[in-house]
């Protein structure tokens, strides 16, 4: 029993703790989520992982961002087979390529996801990279999409865009893995995307998350991403129910394009714990505007065509007759003048002025230096300058709101750096006090994506802020009913992405359901999705039948959102239903009434007259069901549950109509050029494994290059060691010099197209010759000391043994002492016998004593004895040291013939081995003394139980023993004395 005060703690009250625990540790081993702001020059990751902040992923160069540039090389590997693999470079190494191999090297991807070879922005990206090989990629709906043949893949099959994205995704997935370690793993992902991206460029980014092997978890436009990260910074007073709503603008110009995004940020009551209202932010779009060509890509056409224009105007130019056509077809010039176009216009953004030089340019005699100063810039880009402005005012107009309303415009994008850009921005807002730079104009994206991916994530709890979006775009839905076309417009652009809504539909046959896509920028007009009924007409026919409803009473219905997965149009569920007046006859219903006796009326059964009726033919009783909650097994008259049923019946006049729902089963497939080519799919997944694979064997190639190219270096240094002179031998170093200069000779020849086992089998040939000399020198170094140990065992094992001996001795003597002593106090008590004196056996026991049975005495306790070691311990250890000692006296002498150079006759190993096969054999018998029997817990008393039960008894018997007997006081003391200890 617990000490008062001090109650056992229950164990229930922490079960909750401890649940929380376990959730979060398989949190921190299970998965990190990634946010991802995929841009057209450069890729921008942050990583969500437990435990820590979101931070940005570092590139293998130990950047914070990775230029979205893929490129081809050819690999060691395909100088032996031709079906081998090139090697994939991402970044920066991609880009030191580009002007080597310009057609296999693929910048800005994101330009052309999801667009047909007919749309104008892929005309541009042709223009600018013209030694890319193209080839068309027919989708499902025969359209046809960007594809790219490669020069050093060697095969015909074309690549998707989505493929080299995939590829893209990869290389950033293995970087925030190797950024969370070990201990996590990275498969949750949000990515972002410009305002302007059609639902075939979303889902044409679907797919390559997809190939990836990302499991996204939705899409985020780039300006709400930004919002959201602006938000996270802001702290919105709950206490407050009169927060004025903050509008804010996003101007975001990238690479690639320029958009600007309206939000809202205000304070939204949701309920919370315990059914209390709180105040969460909540970030809701309201409008966007944007430019598709306008971004830094654009600017740097300008100072590349200056820059031909320049060139080709040049003395050395006239003189070769270079003209600037030439120059635009020629995909190593193009190359290197958009590499030096890039770094002009950065350095411009800060400086007066900027240049480039040129080696070899087009012609290996031509030298070529550019110089471009701001005031120049600034001219050529004066039809770039006049754009800056109009994305703002789109988002305003679609918004509804003014620059009055508007708090500030947060700057977003690598271009925003651009002087006469910021001052355009700051001229369209009327006040340059309302353009704010306090965002991280490359990684607010990111971060955004980040934290909603965190907040999806089921491995993460943030803080609650909630995001809302607008569709962008129009959505119409068409079908055909009755032989006529028909159509609604489910959504404007003005739409919120989330919120349901139900569309009936006139129509009981199967129908398809089209739902097309308008951009408030473009008048083109794209079939996005189509989803099939299939059950439709099937269940409208079972209305008719099963529930007697009529045709024009059946109404059909589907619900309809924007998804939040990626804001493009889904249809939830649909259903067909009517009201019914009445159930077929045999339907589930009936046989449920049947089985409580409330079935319909069978044949050749009477019906029932009246109640006097009833009671004269009540000659029968039947039991109530088991279900009845009033009865279990009672009987009652069947004739009163005919009564009871004929009541029912006769109340129900007319039946109550119920509204019939069943479900229908929908077919999507998606249209366009975002549908991906299910005949090409397993081919390029198979591709990309490929691709994986080769990577890997190249890094593994490249790793025992390294390691066999340092261990000729290592065996060199050997050979003029005087502890490896000492044991090997002339011959064996000589062999060993051979052996390396071949080795040294072939790496720098022909081991330069060397596969991967080349070079493991190279570096066995080496060990096979340094390991044994290696091995001999170590053991020769350790064998003393271990042999020490095992003298040190047998010694410890040899004074063990003499204890033992000893022990036994003494053991034997003691008993012999003990036999005559027993005897002697034999005799001595048979002589001292007498009678027991009279009245004895009419004597009670004191039941207070001191030797009574409710009292503890030493004999109760059982002392223990010591161990006595017998013959089998002596024996266990002999044998051991025995064998020890002679194995060791054998060992050591042939030990003695040997020379340092040979393999030694006893290992370390084994004397270790047997030191600790001694210390085993001492260590058990010393344990048996050791662990001694546990003295047996004190004997209850059998009056103690009598003692408890008769309590009251005995202080009342006491009581008047003391009365009624002189000279008792003492017995009474002695009873209260007692009852005190227990």
């Amino acid at each position: 029993m617990p000490v008062p005060g001090r109650r056992k703690g229950s164990f229930l009250p922490l079960l909750p703790l401890l649940v929380i625990s376990i959730l979060s540790v398989g949190a921190n081993a299970a998965a990190a989520a990634l946010g991802i702001d995929f841009g057209t020059e450069y890729i921008k990751a942050a990583i969500a992982k437990p435990g820590s902040p979101i931070e940005i992923v570092l590139t293998k160069d130990s950047k914070r961002k990775e230029a979205a540039v893929l490129g081809f090389k050819p690999s060691r590997a395909q100088a032996n087979d031709k079906d081998a693999y090139p090697e994939r470079l991402y970044g920066g190494d991609a880009l030191a390529v580009a002007a080597r191999y310009p057609a296999d090297t693929y910048p800005n991807l994101k330009t052309l996801l999801g667009l047909a070879v007919e749309d104008e922005s892929v005309a541009g990206f042709s223009s600018r990279y013209p030694s890319l090989q193209t080839q068309p990629i027919s989708r499902e709906d025969g359209r046809s999409t960007f594809g790219f043949i490669s020069s050093n893949l060697r095969r015909s099959e074309p690549f998707m865009v989505e493929e080299l994205v995939a590829m893209q995704l990869q290389n950033i997935k293995a970087n925030a893995e190797a950024a969370v370690g070990k201990s996590n793993f990275v498969a949750d992902a949000v990515i972002t995307y410009p305002a302007f991206y059609t639902a075939e460029e979303k889902k044409a980014l679907e797919l390559a998350a997809d190939l990836a092997g990302l499991r996204l978890l939705g899409l985020i436009s780039d300006g709400q991403a930004v919002g959201l990260n602006y938000a996270t910074t802001r702290t919105l007073d709950s206490k407050k129910k009169d927060i004025e709503p903050e509008y804010h603008v996003v101007y975001d110009m990238g690479a690639g394009s320029t958009t600007a995004t309206v939000f809202k940020l205000y304070g939204k009551t949701v309920k919370g714990p315990g059914r209390k209202n709180q105040t969460v932010p909540e970030v809701q779009v309201l409008g966007v505007g944007y430019d598709r060509q306008l971004g830094g890509e654009a600017l740097n056409d300008l100072i590349v065509q200056d820059m031909i224009g320049k060139f080709v105007e040049t003395s050395k130019a006239k003189a070769l007759s270079i003209s600037a056509s030439q120059l635009e077809k020629d995909g190593k010039t193009l190359a290197r003048l958009r590499r030096d176009a890039e770094k002009v216009r950065q350095v411009l953004s800060a400086n007066q002025q900027a240049s480039a030089s040129f080696e070899g340019l087009y012609h290996e005699d031509v030298n070529f230096k550019y110089t471009l100063t701001r005031a120049n810039f600034e001219r050529l880009a004066e039809s770039f300058i006049l754009r800056i402005a109009a994305p703002l005012s789109s988002a305003l107009q679609m918004a509804d709101i003014t620059l009055a309303n508007v708090e500030s415009i947060i700057l977003h994008g690598g271009l925003t750096r651009t002087p006469f850009v910021q001052a355009e921005v700051e001229k369209a807002a009327t006040s340059a006090s309302k353009v704010k730079t306090n965002i991280n104009a490359d990684e607010a994206a990111a971060f955004g994506a980040a934290f909603k991916a965190a907040s999806l994530s089921a491995s993460f709890r943030v803080k609650d802020i909630r995001t809302t979006d607008i569709s962008g775009s129009s959505y119409t839905m068409k079908w055909k009913a009755d032989g006529k076309d028909r159509q609604q417009k489910l959504f404007l652009e003005t739409s919120q992405v989330g919120p349901e809504k139900s569309v009936t539909v006139k129509s009981t046959d199967d129908l398809v359901i089209e739902f097309s896509q308008t951009s408030p920028y473009q008048d083109a007009t794209r079939a996005i999705l189509n989803v099939e009924t299939t059950n439709m007409t099937k269940s409208a026919n079972e209305l008719k039948s099963a529930y007697g409803c009529a045709n024009q009473n059946i109404t059909t219905t589907f619900t309809i959102r924007l998804s939040p997965f990626d804001g493009l149009p889904e249809i939830v569920s649909g259903s067909v239903s009517c009201e019914a007046q009445k159930l077929k006859e045999g339907t589930v219903m009936d046989n449920v009434k049947g089985m409580f006796g409330f079935g319909s009326k069978k044949e050749g059964q009477e019906p029932l007259k009246n109640d006097q009726e009833i009671l004269e033919d009540s000659t029968s009783e039947t039991p109530l069901p088991v279900d009845d909650p009033t009865s279990s097994g009672t009987l009652v008259s069947e004739a009163t549950a005919k009564a009871s049923e004929s009541q029912t019946k006769s109340a129900k006049t007319a039946p109550t109509p119920s509204t019939i729902t069943i479900p229908l089963a929908l077919k999507p497939a998606i249209l366009g050029a975002g549908a991906p080519p299910r005949k090409a799919l397993p081919v390029i997944k198979q591709r990309l494994v490929a691709f994986d694979n080769s990577d890997r064997n190249a890094a593994l190639r490249s790793e025992a290059l390294n390691v066999l190219e340092a261990f000729t270096y290592r065996a060199r240094d050997y050979l003029e060691d005087d502890s490896f002179a000492k044991f090997s031998t002339e011959t064996s170093r000589k062999t060993l010099a051979e052996q390396l200069s071949k080795v040294s000779d072939w790496l720098y020849g022909e081991g330069s197209d060397a596969k991967l086992q080349d070079f493991k089998d190279k570096l066995k040939e080496l060990k096979s010759l340094v390991d044994p000399v290696l091995k001999r020198r170590e053991e020769g170094s350790t064998r003393e000391q271990a042999i020490e140990t095992l003298r040190n065992s047998l010694n410890n094992a040899s004074g063990i043994l003499d204890m033992i001996k000893s022990s036994m001795q003494k053991a034997a003597e003691d008993a012999v002492s003990s036999v005559s002593s027993v005897a002697t106090a034999v005799s001595e008590s048979a002589s001292s016998i007498v009678a027991p004196s009279a009245g004895a056996d009419d004597l009670e026991d004191e039941p207070y004593s001191s030797t009574s049975q409710g009292a503890t005495s030493e004999s109760d306790y059982a002392t223990p004895k010591p161990y006595e070691y017998t013959q089998e311990d002596l024996s266990s250890i002999e044998k051991v040291y025995d064998t020890a000692s002679s194995w060791l006296e054998q060992k050591l002498a042939a030990q003695e013939k040997l020379s340092p150079y040979e393999d030694p006759a006893v290992l370390v190993a084994e004397v270790e081995a047997k030191a600790k096969q001694v210390g085993a054999a001492v260590s058990d018998v010393i344990m048996k003394q050791i662990k001694v029997q546990q003295a047996p817990k004190p004997k209850k008393s059998k009056t103690t139980k009598k003692s408890k039960k008769s309590k009251a008894s005995s202080t009342g018997t006491t009581s008047e023993t003391v009365a009624n007997e002189p000279g008792t006081t003492s017995t009474a003391s002695a009873t209260t004395s007692v009852k005190d200890e227990l």
